[in-house]
């Protein structure tokens, strides 16, 4: 039993592991930075450290369990999740959105946990088949990634939608799609992105039709009703989200009249997170009254802005040490995906991997002003427990792929091209009637 014991915690990947243990600790020390600063609630810090335990109890299940066994009920977890989806979109609203199950000692957001039952049917779907190398098998998975991210659109929760397709790309590349058809489905997503689409007014209230004027190709009067001609996107979107495309798209601009007005009102959360980071200086020591005063200033900084908290606190030198921690983890868990030769088990690594990574792409981008807010969280640093949980139950995952990973004597996954016959000969070497030419 001891040498069995032995032997498995010497296969666990602890680069990983210890990774993970340090941006857990740094996210406790943020949020705490935060709260004596006064501009997080008191007892964030003290429920940030449950979380972090709940989540390390979490992270221990997805390692223990087979990884093949929870691929089986892969199906099973997924239809679970979308039924919650559904559930939440009937819950009262919160703060303008329907996102959370409240179970009193704790709250579940299920578009959380949509990111990993998703990843883990999708990586189960394509384990063997590849149908997707022609464009009429890109449906199948295009459904199910469209069926929660819907849902969660609804919600609303733009940012989570966004997680959807980079992750199918990723892992419908590293399966073996053929670039040109998942080029082609690119350029098809962009060209409906930036589609002018004409809408009227009449009946939008004033402040969405305002913002919508801001962001359209062109606006105006026919006849007696107001039209503007914008993006697809535009004409659906709700007046924060469009007030904060807007924030970002002015947040500089060559008017010194419009740059100040955005920046006390839709760009003031974004130009208080980049004040933030320049306070901090190389190593957060630098202007340290004015940081604390920038704190109470800036909202959600424990949760979607806790990125400039740490440049605040820590300066240049945190905001680097979380990246370099982050490629770390990237670097551990790509090898574990390139040594192991099980389809399903490289397919859930890739898909953990490119989850993060769009994740901490989208918050980091947002927090410097590179990219709109759209409510990001960062893995295992932002404030939440549902984040925190789901986080470390895919790198659980990962690990989980890392102590297990069988070596296959067959072909290895995901390659195509001709197979050669008991004679040694290839396919395309033979004609029409399985002769040699």
């Amino acid at each position: 039993m001891f040498e069995r014991l032995r032997l498995y915690l010497r296969g666990m990947s602890w680069p990983i592991i210890v990774a993970m243990l340090a941006l857990m600790t740094i996210s406790v020390l943020s949020v705490r930075a935060a709260e004596q600063a006064g501009s997080t609630p008191p007892g964030f810090t003290l429920r940030q450290a449950i979380y972090v335990v709940v989540a390390l109890v979490g992270f221990l299940v997805a390692v223990v369990i087979p990884y093949p066994r929870i691929g089986r009920g892969a199906y099973v977890w997924f239809g679970l999740t979308l039924a919650l989806l559904v559930v939440v979109l009937f819950l009262p609203a919160n703060k303008g959105s329907r996102r959370w199950i409240d179970l009193k000692f704790f709250n579940i957001q299920p578009s959380e946990l949509a990111k990993l039952t998703y990843i883990i049917a999708l990586a189960w779907y394509l384990r063997y088949r590849d149908n997707y190398r022609r464009v009429a098998g890109l449906i199948p998975p295009f459904v199910l990634t469209l069926a929660p991210a819907g849902l969660i659109l609804i919600e609303p929760d733009l940012g989570t939608t966004l997680l959807w397709m980079p992750t199918l790309g990723f892992m419908l590349f590293m399966a073996g799609a053929k670039i040109r058809h998942l080029l082609a489905v690119v350029a098809v997503a962009a060209l409906v992105v930036f589609l002018p689409v004409p809408t009227c007014l009449d009946g939008v209230d004033t402040d969405t039709a305002a913002a919508r004027k801001d962001l359209a190709y062109w606006h105006g009067t026919i006849g007696d009703k107001e039209y503007v001609v914008a993006a697809a996107p535009v004409t659906v979107m709700r007046y924060h989200q469009l007030t904060r495309i807007y924030g970002w798209l002015k947040q500089a601009d060559d008017d010194p009249k419009i740059a100040r007005r955005v920046a006390k009102t839709s760009g003031f959360q974004l130009r208080q997170s980049m004040i933030i980071l320049g306070s901090g200086g190389v190593r957060g020591q630098r202007v340290l009254e004015q940081k604390h005063l920038y704190f109470r200033m800036l909202p959600d900084d424990h949760t979607d802005f806790i990125y400039a908290v740490i440049g605040g606190q820590w300066g240049l030198v945190g905001c680097a040490g979380v990246i370099v921690i982050y490629v770390g983890i990237f670097i551990c868990a790509a090898e574990i995906a390139a040594m192991t030769d099980d389809p399903f088990g490289r397919l859930l690594v890739v898909g953990v991997l490119a989850l993060l990574l769009t994740q901490i792409f989208i918050n980091v981008g947002m927090t410097m002003g590179l990219m709109p807010i759209t409510g990001m969280t960062l893995p295992l640093v932002s404030y939440g427990g549902s984040s925190m949980l789901i986080n470390a139950m895919s790198l659980g995952l990962v690990v989980n792929v890392g102590i297990r990973r069988p070596i296959l004597l067959g072909r290895k996954p995901f390659e195509y091209g001709p197979k050669p016959d008991r004679a040694g000969q290839y396919d395309s070497l033979r004609g029409g009637n399985g002769k040699s030419r």
